[in-house]
Formats: structure tokens, C-alpha cells, sequence
């Protein structure tokens, strides 16, 4: 298995993965609004996407975000998405990817790194926790559709 760093071009390998992750996550099939949100993404240098192939199948990938911390006063890496198809799961592919983006965060600069789950994904939530990631008990996030 090889965990690659895609970019722009090579989006049309991640699209039908990225909308099974969609599917999954109860969101409607499309692909073409799919290929335009990640192929914009990659372009403007808003998302950096690592991908795990096997025999040049994608089995997984992870999408990371920036954001500006006032309290910290740097740049602070989000992992905004991290998927792994149903055939691969149990394979590690999961904590690969994971170790790729702590590798490239500390590359490159980032001080800490975030991701949010929801309190039913049992599988991720140990896995982040196996890889040192902390549970903030201590804030509420909110949010407010707009």
C-alpha cells in the first residue's frame, strides 16, 4: 500500500471514493459537484488530500484544512475528512493515512492538529485516541446552519 499526496490533476482518481464517503455519511451521490469542490480545493491550496492505493485502487484517503488560531497565534491543522473503503477496512489504513498527516504537519510548521467525530464512530474514536490524539471534554463546539 502507498500513501500518495494528490493535487489537481489527479482528482478524477479520489472523486468516486469521495462520494462514497458522502454516501455513506447520508449525503446524495454527485459526482460532478464532487469533482468540482475538490478540484477547487486542491487548486486554491485549501485542502491538502493524501490518498492509500493498493494496486492502483483507491482504498482511502484523508483531506486536511488549515485554520488561524488568534490564541495561539499560528496556523492549526484540521483533518476534515478521513475515509476508508469498506474492503479495506481492519487493514490499518485508517492509522496510515493518520500518521501521514501528522508527518506533514510537523513538515510543515503546524503546531496541533483538531478533527471532530461524532460520539457513535466507535472505530475512529479509538484509533485517534491509539494515536495520542486527546479529547477535549473541556468546550462545546456549536454551530448554526446559515
Amino acid at each position: 500500500m502507498n500513501i500518495v499526496k494528490i493535487n489537481e490533476d489527479d482528482i478524477s482518481r479520489i472523486v468516486p471514493i469521495f462520494n462514497a464517503y458522502r454516501v455513506h455519511a447520508g449525503k446524495k451521490s454527485n459526482k460532478e459537484q464532487a469533482n468540482t469542490f475538490l478540484y477547487n480545493n486542491l487548486k486554491n491550496k485549501n485542502a491538502t488530500i493524501f490518498i492509500a492505493e493498493e494496486e492502483n485502487d483507491v482504498i482511502g484517503f484523508i483531506q486536511l484544512y488549515t485554520m488561524l488560531s488568534s490564541m495561539k497565534m499560528s496556523q492549526l491543522l484540521i483533518i476534515n475528512d478521513l475515509f476508508v473503503t469498506e474492503q479495506a477496512r481492519g487493514k490499518h489504513v485508517g492509522e496510515k493515512l493518520m500518521n501521514q498527516a501528522f508527518q506533514y504537519g510537523k513538515e510543515n510548521g503546524y503546531e496541533i492538529m483538531y478533527l471532530e467525530t461524532e460520539k457513535t464512530n466507535v472505530a475512529g474514536n479509538k484509533l485517534y485516541q491509539k494515536l495520542g490524539m486527546v479529547l477535549d471534554e473541556d468546550h462545546n463546539y456549536y454551530s448554526k446552519p446559515l
